[in-house]
This record gives structure tokens, C-alpha cells and sequence, in this order.
């Protein structure tokens, strides 16, 4: 994803600004390429599902919320942003791309909070809380910004998904359920 982000660019629309224009927009419609980047997001979807069903199988909530953003991600690949040169799109599908982008972003800081209460290792909740106001922060600086759109989206997916897979990778199931009642209760 990382050298799709920064090389599909100089494939695309010949309009496309890596500092202006989001991802989704790479992945727009009738924009050179757009397959490129819609498969990185169902493949990022994929992966998602299928690292955190084998480590959050036993914490059903954080572990439907981030089958949640993971579907939601997909969603915005199946339903294609507005182009930035084209005024001809599919007014509805860019409707539809847009409510699922919304929805991955809130589904994803509600999964950050969840892991907060999910696991007992101090460092990792910090961690988890700091996604969280990342999040948040970039995303308002997005609509407040909207002329560096493109860098602090790239800076949002690159940090949410290093932090996805590292925290994937790193969490420890079997810990969280020996710490006692107040770390589990979000197991099934």
C-alpha cells in the first residue's frame, strides 16, 4: 500500500496531487489505474479479516468492530470516489463511496478504544489511545485542511494499518485473560 500510495500518482490523472488528493481519489472513477489502488483496499480488507480472526477469535467485540471497518474499506472500493478532472461520475456511487469512508473512519476509532479495554499491557493501551487521537486529529485536519488532504490521509492509513497488523501481531489473547475481570470483558 505505501508504494502504491506514493507511485500510482505518477500514473494517474495528470491533475492528481499527492498533497491535495486522497487516496480514494487514486482509486476514482475514470481515473487511470483505479484498479490498482480499489484492489490494495479489498486485499488491506482481507488481511484485516483474516490476521484478526485468528488473534481476536475470542474478544467478539473488538473483533466485529474491526471486521466492520474492514468491510466498510471494502465498500469504498466497490463504490468509486468522484474523479477530479471528469464532471461525468456516477453521482450515487460517489455518495455511497463517501458514507462507507465515513463509516471505516468512525469504525476504526471505535476499534482503537475497544483495544484500550482489551488488553492489560499499559504500553499497548497507550498505544491503542494514541491511534485513536490520531484518528481523530487527522481526520479534522482533513475537512479543516482540505489543501494537504492528500498528506495527512496517507499519514492516517499508513499509521492505522502499521499499527493494525503490529498490534495484531503483538497482542497477546492469552495474557489479557489471565490478568482477571476487569481486562476481559470483552471476551465471549
Amino acid at each position: 500500500m505505501v508504494l502504491t500510495a506514493f507511485i500510482l500518482p505518477s500514473f494517474s490523472s495528470e491533475e492528481y496531487s499527492m498533497v491535495r488528493h486522497s487516496l480514494s481519489e487514486l482509486g476514482a472513477q475514470s481515473t487511470p489505474g483505479n484498479w490498482i489502488m480499489n484492489s490494495i483496499f479489498i486485499l488491506l480488507s482481507i488481511a484485516t479479516v483474516l490476521l484478526g480472526s485468528k488473534v481476536l477469535r475470542r474478544f467478539w467485540i473488538p473483533l466485529y468492530l474491526l471486521y466492520f471497518f474492514a468491510i466498510a474499506l471494502g465498500f469504498t472500493a466497490i463504490y468509486s470516489h468522484a474523479p477530479i478532472s471528469n464532471m461525468n461520475f456516477l453521482e450515487g456511487e460517489h455518495i455511497t463511496h463517501s458514507i462507507f469512508s465515513m463509516i471505516t473512519g468512525v469504525a476504526f476509532s471505535v476499534y482503537c478504544m475497544a483495544i484500550v479495554f482489551t488488553i492489560s499491557k499499559s504500553t499497548d493501551k497507550a498505544l491503542a489511545f494514541l491511534m485513536f487521537c490520531l484518528a481523530i486529529g487527522l481526520s479534522l485536519l482533513m475537512v479543516t485542511h482540505p489543501q494537504y488532504r492528500g498528506v495527512f490521509q496517507r499519514s492516517l492509513f499508513i499509521t492505522a494499518f502499521a499499527w493494525i497488523f503490529y498490534s495484531l501481531v503483538t497482542f497477546k489473547p492469552q495474557e489479557a485473560l489471565k490478568k482477571g475481570s476487569g481486562d476481559t470483558y470483552f471476551q465471549s
